[in-house]
């Protein structure tokens, strides 16, 4: 399934867009789909869905910078740690995605202009 980026509106190209799982009881075989201006979407999917979930994750970002600043002692000035740690903390919340934890962490380290290998980003 492709995405169509132009149904996201101020959406970074790069911001993950993936389905939530979801499950319907009973013994008929069922569909679960999200209705939004008379198309179909899975769920997570929607526009409305999509932005939501980008603007907490961009306020995390804001949070999380100043966060990692903090940090950034606590580790000896190893900026690649704290952002691993930091990245394990948000992953154990489950505020959201994995996927777009790793996305949150890797804009804290652009806008940190930390350089941060992608492999500490467990990608």
């Amino acid at each position: 399934m492709t995405i169509d980026r132009a149904s996201y509106p101020g959406v970074p190209d790069d911001f993950p867009v993936t389905a939530v799982p979801s499950a319907i009881g009973g013994a008929q075989p069922k569909m679960s789909l999200v209705e939004e201006d008379g198309k179909f979407y899975a769920p997570g999917t929607s526009p409305s869905e999509v932005v939501a979930a980008f603007q907490m994750c961009d306020d995390l970002v804001s949070q999380m910078v100043p966060y990692c600043q903090r940090k950034l002692p606590t580790f000896e000035g190893g900026q690649e740690a704290t952002v691993k740690t930091a990245l394990k903390g948000l992953l154990a919340k489950r505020w959201c995605t994995d996927a777009q934890c790793v996305w949150i962490m890797r804009r804290v380290a652009r806008e940190l202009q930390w350089p941060v290998d992608e492999s500490a980003l467990g990608v």
